[in-house]
């Protein structure tokens, strides 16, 4: 009697391999937030979607009650969350359980909300972010004075993503990007030599970049910078200082 081969269907594959195709389905590049073209210019570039939904990304899991057992924490891992504006109260009605298995959180920033953040992102240390957005406005001198202060001391964040606030990039820019960094270097030389009880020393160090087509500030957690003399903390923030002054300088002319 011939032999009949079982058909290959997506159950049929072994566990960890279906747990890698759902992990790639459920990549979201670019997520909550939409192409916009500037007059003049031949490439398009990207803003906040305010019609983002993470519903859409966690619909995998009303397939059936397998895709739903198997894939309910993936899903919730690979999904960019959203807090609209002045809902942070939200995050503190989700259980534990739920909040570890969220790496993706974009938040209406607020200074006096965020003040109140002691170490940990909306004071919850069951939270370890991947990836933390900010919508922000960095013209304000109040905003990026409370943004220095939360770089100092936030813990369990991998990246810090700044995003512009309004209805389009041009609310903010590179000019304010710059004008950050230059905070942010000023107020860790300060707490290092010059601060009551120096040092204080950061929790993280941020390694920093600015993308234009994006339209964000992105920053990423390093260990913290040692302590050292001040003349060789100076030769070591050098490259930062210069790149600040010549930013600066550009602008001005």
């Amino acid at each position: 009697m011939p032999q009949v081969n079982e058909k290959t269907t997506f159950f049929t594959l072994p566990t960890e391999l279906r747990l890698e195709i759902a992990a790639y389905a459920l990549e979201q590049p670019d997520a909550g937030l939409t192409r916009q073209h500037r007059p003049g210019e031949k490439r398009d570039h990207f803003r906040v979607d305010s019609k983002y939904k993470p519903s859409n990304n966690l619909a995998i899991r009303l397939v059936c009650r397998q895709f739903n057992a198997e894939f309910f924490r993936l899903a919730i891992q690979k999904t960019l969350f959203v807090l609209p504006k002045d809902s942070t109260w939200v995050i503190h009605q989700q259980s534990d359980a739920l909040l570890r298995d969220v790496k993706k959180l974009r938040v209406h920033y607020n200074p006096g909300d965020t003040k109140r953040w002691e170490m940990f992102p909306l004071n919850k240390p069951c939270m370890h972010l991947d990836q933390l957005e900010l919508v922000i406005m960095l013209e304000d001198s109040k905003s990026r004075k409370a943004l220095v202060d939360l770089f100092r001391r936030l813990q369990n964040v991998k990246e810090i993503r700044l995003l512009a606030q309004g209805s389009g990039l041009a609310s903010w820019g590179s000019h304010e990007f710059v004008r950050l960094l230059g905070e942010v270097l000023k107020e860790d030389h300060y707490q290092r030599y010059d601060a009551p009880n120096a040092p204080n020393l950061e929790h993280s160090w941020w390694d920093w970049s600015y993308s234009d087509d994006l339209g964000q500030a992105i920053f990423v957690a390093q260990q913290p910078k040692p302590i050292m003399l001040e003349e060789d903390y100076m030769l070591l923030m050098k490259p930062n200082v210069d790149y600040v002054i010549e930013c600066m300088v550009s602008y001005s002319t």
